[in-house]
């Protein structure tokens, strides 16, 4: 049992690591480089701390940028650690000396809001009608969640893969925990 478990963690630590094109991630950035701060990583990646990431880079003007899968140079880790200090100087800057602990309270806070999202999706009439039109069963909902510059705003992307494991957008809607209502975007 313990083979297989181990066989397993491997195989996932090997496609983890490398995309279809050699690259560690397979996620286009179509956000203009010049708006965003980026952190630069390498390795096996962390797909919850860059899902959270990703949802609170409009706040924070970061991004985190994979360059690289598992196998990596001293080379590569040394300029890794050279422009990431540089962007940390510059962050620290703009944001205080303690935008670190800020920024990982963030990352902290939407976690457990990307939940309370959930929380109002699952019960709200339209959103599920909308799943059933997208063939789409409420407890199998992917979505990509993003924080509003409004406090209580969220939107999210959600949509399904198809036999190809191709995506397959379902909509968008804007929702506003507070007041626990949902928009249909598109």
């Amino acid at each position: 049992m313990t083979r297989y478990f181990l066989f397993g963690m491997i195989a996932l630590a090997l496609i983890c690591c490398k995309g279809k094109d050699g690259s560690s991630s397979e996620k286009e950035n179509t956000i203009p480089d010049h708006l965003y701060d980026k952190i630069l990583t390498y390795g096996l990646p962390n797909t919850e701390r860059q899902i959270l990431s990703d949802g609170i880079s409009e706040k924070w003007k970061i991004l985190q940028v994979d360059v690289a899968g598992c196998e990596v140079t001293q080379k590569l880790m040394d300029s890794v650690a050279a422009e990431n200090n540089r962007t940390y100087a510059n962050l620290e800057s703009k944001y205080g000396r303690d935008w670190k602990e800020r920024y990982e309270r963030d990352l902290q806070d939407f976690a457990m809001k990307r939940v309370d999202v959930m929380d109002v999706l699952i019960t709200n009439k339209i959103f599920r009608d909308k799943l059933k039109q997208c063939n789409i069963e409420i407890d199998g909902v992917d979505k990509d969640i993003i924080q509003s510059k409004t406090p209580g705003i969220y939107e999210a992307a959600v949509y399904s893969f198809d036999e190809d494991f191709n995506r397959k957008n379902c909509c968008k809607v804007r929702v506003d925990i507070n007041k626990r209502t949902v928009t249909l975007i598109q």
